[in-house]
């Protein structure tokens, strides 16, 4: 069993998530990269910033109680950052990074569905369920984003 607390998600394993995950597309933009490629890494880098910062901003509207609930009992860890889903193809191949990209935001959207149906609490629960709304229509906008990118 895993103990996990709300504020301990928000404020800290998920910002840091997405900062991973800026740092990974990061690290591939500092490389020769394709036009294509290098507009959506630039995407992805501000995106993830972006969505590390909103989590803060996030918790700065949740009801005290929310944040301090502990979610008992959890078999599932708050997920690390997948390993090798970003390879060396996603420098000059659009739709290698974009899965990639979908690929981080999935297993986000996944734990948040988790914590959801796992919650005991009605208003935690309600939190989790509106993050992964906030994380599935922030992988959609990414996804149209690509897709403008595609037709160029």
């Amino acid at each position: 069993m895993r103990f996990e607390q709300t504020r301990t998600i928000l404020q800290q394993l998920a910002p840091a998530y997405h900062r991973q995950v800026s740092g990974f597309f990061q690290q591939l933009a500092e490389g020769e990269v394709s036009p294509r490629v290098r507009l959506m890494l630039d995407y992805l880098i501000d995106h993830e910033e972006h969505r590390a910062l909103a989590l803060g901003e996030f918790c700065h509207g949740a009801p005290h109680t929310v944040l301090d609930h502990w979610l008992k009992g959890l078999e599932v860890n708050f997920p690390p950052v997948p390993a090798g889903l970003l390879d060396e193809s996603a420098r000059t191949d659009l739709d290698r990074l974009i899965k990639a990209a979908v690929g981080y935001k999935q297993v986000l959207i996944d734990y948040f569905r988790y914590a959801a149906e796992h919650c005991s609490d009605k208003q935690t629960s309600y939190l989790f369920e509106k993050l992964n709304l906030q994380e599935e229509k922030a992988m959609k906008r990414m996804i149209r984003h690509a897709q403008g990118l595609a037709d160029l």
